[in-house]
């Protein structure tokens, strides 16, 4: 296809946003009766809107949209559990999974009275064309190869009546094991390796809170979200965990304001330097530079961004696109803000209102999950929120989903990052995690924006066939994309393109498939014809040297029989007749 881009230099101007124009040459299309046909893919459009100058049109345009796949196996069955392991009378021996966590080649899945499962996954079945060690049920993505009842170890009441909360470090292969009183950590390896006994380690620097939310582990140190205290940091070493600092409201300059935490993303930008996303309960997103010494951690709070209360949850993957959750009076909300750091400035990008209730938000490169209890919600990073009507929301379930992750490709151990490379699926590709009894896996697979013409019957009820055959209809199609420069996003500007197509409805005795089909048979059949010729050719230049070479050797053999049977006379027997 060829494809005229003409710059138009006149550039609209709508609010604080600059549009700038773009027209693609016109095309013609030819469709079927009865026959679906893709007729134009936009995998740059962000969003796209069609006109049509008919009142009954055959084309409709399909924003980008994302598709899943899903296999899950059931790990806790009710049938397997022994009476005394029940017979503690707490709340939280119903024994279900409340959260997971992500390690080389597997996970770890931890149950509400803290017995903790490791998983290996099955590649094969992950990637159906990657081999790997096979663990559990050669049919299933994952299986179950360690198990672990770690409440033998809590020492306090109250931890016993608290739910666990499961931490993993990568860069010394630890699981923390939290709650608002004791940590306690094991080494993955141990259980990686089957060994018989598992080693428990309480962290004695723990500090003891009154509330304790969302904890991560970023280069070798924990960050633990500790509501009205702040934010606690502990650094990692190879034989202790030692307490480093918090994060107080004097740290980030807000002297009339008591920090509680809510959410936290960290983004590291530079070698001890760090990009924190803090969501405080009233405050909203706050936005702050970290770094780490080895003598002291400082924090530069960069952008004054405007306070939205009762914040659920915030993430960024690329430090720009930053996604939060909030919640007003029942009603659950969404904002996307674009940050920069360097220009210390913010804009919201987009905000949307939920129809269910949201539990968490988590970002990759091109989009966000906004997940709810069974009911979840995709949505792309854009750089603007340009007026679209036609957008769809792009949603899909996963019932009683208790916890997820993202495959990490910064594992160096994990298979996938080199099976995923020739792999069709991308945008971070898959994530796992756990309902009450199950281990889930989905796979994600981005469906750009396309233009869809179909026609039939049902269609047209008013309109008789015949009118339909050679019918043409005109198109005008819009679609937007953000304006990119050296790989930083406009946040005023944004190129639409505008493009006039033409289909006409075609009746042939095949649908173009079967014509399609009928080539690639004729192809086949040529090729075969030529074969089949050129071997009868050389049979029969074969045959015709063989016959002159008979034919010479029957000749030969002619003259030799005619020399050998000829009379040879004697002159002197000669008598002459009278």
């Amino acid at each position: 296809m060829l494809v005229l881009f003409l710059l138009i230099s006149i550039n609209t101007t709508l609010g604080e946003l600059l549009i700038k124009e773009n027209q693609e040459s016109t095309e013609s299309f030819k469709i079927h009766f009865g026959e679906p046909k893709i007729v134009l893919n936009i995998p740059e459009a962000e969003d796209a809107v069609l006109e049509s100058f008919e009142k009954l049109s055959f084309c409709e345009v399909k924003q980008q949209t994302v598709q899943t796949q899903t296999q899950q196996f059931t790990i806790l069955k009710s049938d397997e559990f022994k009476d005394y392991e029940f017979e503690n009378d707490t709340p939280l021996n119903f024994r279900q999974f409340i959260g997971m966590v992500h390690v080389n080649d597997g996970m770890i899945a931890i149950t509400s009275d803290s017995v903790a499962y490791l998983l290996k996954f099955n590649y094969d079945k992950v990637m159906n064309q990657h081999g790997f060690a096979t663990y559990g049920n050669g049919g299933d993505f994952a299986g179950v190869i360690w198990k672990a009842n770690l409440q033998e170890i809590l020492q306090s009441a109250e931890a016993k009546q608290e739910l666990p909360q499961l931490v993993y470090s990568k860069t010394r292969n630890l699981a923390f094991i939290l709650f608002t009183d004791t940590a306690h950590y094991f080494n993955v390896s141990e259980m990686e390796t089957n060994q018989n006994q598992l080693s428990i380690y309480q962290v004695s620097t723990f500090i003891r809170r009154e509330e304790r939310g969302l904890t991560k582990e970023v280069e070798g140190h924990l960050f633990s979200a500790v509501g009205k205290a702040g934010l606690d940091i502990y650094r990692i070493l190879e034989e202790l965990v030692e307490y480093r600092t918090t994060i107080t409201f004097k740290d980030l300059g807000l002297f009339n304001h008591e920090l509680e935490l809510a959410d936290f993303a960290v983004i590291q930008v530079e070698e001890r330097k760090y990009q924190l996303y803090l969501l405080d309960a009233k405050l909203g997103l706050v936005l702050a530079y970290m770094t780490i010494n080895q003598d002291k951690i400082t924090f530069e709070r960069v952008i004054d961004v405007e306070p939205i209360p009762n914040g659920i949850a915030v993430d960024t993957k690329n430090g720009k696109n930053v996604f939060a959750a909030f919640e007003d009076n029942g009603i659950h909300f969404y904002i996307e803000y674009f940050v920069s750091f360097t220009d210390k400035s913010y804009s919201i990008i987009t905000k949307r209102y939920s129809n269910y209730r949201i539990l968490d938000v988590d970002a990759t490169d091109e989009f966000a999950i906004i997940s709810g209890v069974n009911n979840h919600q995709i949505v792309f990073q854009n750089g603007y929120d340009f007026i679209a009507p036609h957008k769809e929301f792009i949603r899909f379930s996963q019932i009683g989903m208790r916890d997820f992750e993202f495959f990490k490709y910064s594992y160096s151990q994990d298979e996938l990052k080199n099976a995923a490379k020739s792999d069709e699926y991308q945008y971070d590709d898959f994530f796992f995690g756990v309902t009450a009894t199950n281990a889930f896996l989905t796979k994600f697979k981005f469906v750009p924006a396309r233009v869809v013409c179909f026609t039939d019957n049902s269609n047209y009820l008013l309109i008789f066939v015949e009118q339909l055959q050679n019918a043409k209809q005109f198109y005008r199609l819009q679609f937007n994309q953000s304006y990119v420069t050296n790989n930083i996003v406009a946040q005023d500007k944004v190129i639409r393109t505008t493009k006039h197509f033409s289909v006409e409805v075609v009746t042939t005795f095949l649908f173009e498939q079967q014509i399609n089909f009928i080539y690639l048979i004729l192809i086949i059949l040529g090729f075969v014809s030529f074969f089949s010729v050129s071997a009868i050719c050389y049979k029969f230049q074969q045959f015709r040297k063989e016959e002159i070479r008979l034919d010479t050797e029957i000749e030969n053999q002619q003259k030799s029989n005619e020399s050998h049977n000829q009379i040879k006379f004697d002159e002197s027997q000669v008598i002459q007749a009278p």
